[in-house]
């Protein structure tokens, strides 16, 4: 997508000058932008409505009452594209063993049920956080089944593997860690690409998927592709050891992620789900 000169001049942006096309994730297209001295990070999704960004939003100002994010700035919706922009960070080098102490910061932030205040329904693969009494029951009822269902309707080897699949649900669902835990406040999607440091060294969280739920999450998702160090891990349960069990719950949260993976980009992460979903 090209910023043309319309566009940029409906941002409320004085002056608003050197646009460059960034690196901003997968899903949206991204822009540097400066007015007079200050740099901003644009956001675009083209064709949808103001509101497409209103779950991000609401999960960095949730972030930002206990971690470091970029500040939203302003959002809506121009030439039916929606928008949203985002203070700068430049970045620059830190330890992931801070990263970890902030993270389990994060995850001290508790509430007594699992969920959040608002869904995200226009991401990829949908979101539903109607508030659950319990980790089993969102786990399995608002992200497994869901997702699930969405990945059998053209792949029936899934629907042949029915009776690992009710294996795993029935598991989770008599778990006692996922009956009591207490919910964290996660980022829900910590893998090695949503976190920078800036130029002080302080970690900074970004492109959160926000909601409450067992801290293990956030964790597992972590682990499941490479960018941590052992240092993270090792001051992370230092810092807050995990229950008794949880590598045996790593399982249940890695065959989430892959099986989302899956359904987005397709055959590339068949194997190592089928060999996930056999174990169960």
């Amino acid at each position: 997508m090209n910023l043309g000169k319309d566009f940029i001049s409906r941002l409320g942006l004085e002056a608003p000058h050197d646009v460059q096309k960034v690196r901003g994730g997968d899903i949206n297209e991204a822009f540097s932008l400066y007015s007079n001295n200050k740099r901003y990070f644009l956001k675009i999704q083209q064709k949808s409505a103001a509101s497409f960004f209103d779950h991000e939003v609401a999960g960095l100002n949730a972030l930002s009452e206990v971690v470091t994010v970029p500040r939203a700035l302003t959002q809506g919706q121009i030439k039916g594209n929606a928008y949203l922009m985002l203070s700068w960070i430049n970045q620059g080098n830190g330890l992931q063993q801070d990263l970890a102490r902030e993270l389990v910061k994060l995850h001290q932030k508790t509430t007594d049920k699992f969920g959040f205040d608002s869904d995200n329904l226009v991401d990829f693969v949908p979101k539903n956080n109607t508030w659950k009494k319990t980790w089993a029951e969102f786990f399995v009822e608002q992200r497994l089944d869901p997702l699930m269902a969405q990945a059998r309707k053209n792949n029936f080897w899934l629907t042949q593997r029915g009776d690992h699949y009710s294996n795993l649900r029935k598991k989770i669902l008599n778990d006692i860690h996922a009956q009591s835990v207490r919910s964290s406040l996660l980022h829900g999607d910590f893998w090695a690409g949503n976190f920078m440091f800036n130029e002080t060294g302080q970690p900074i969280f970004i492109d959160p998927n926000v909601f409450y739920g067992d801290r293990e999450y956030d964790i597992a998702i972590s682990k499941v592709f490479p960018g941590f160090d052992s240092s993270f891990y090792e001051t992370y349960m230092k810092e807050w050891p995990l229950d008794k069990g949880w590598q045996e719950r790593m399982r249940w949260y890695e065959f989430y992620y892959i099986l989302m993976h899956f359904i987005r980009f397709g055959d590339l992460y068949a194997p190592r789900l089928n060999k996930l979903l056999t174990s169960f």
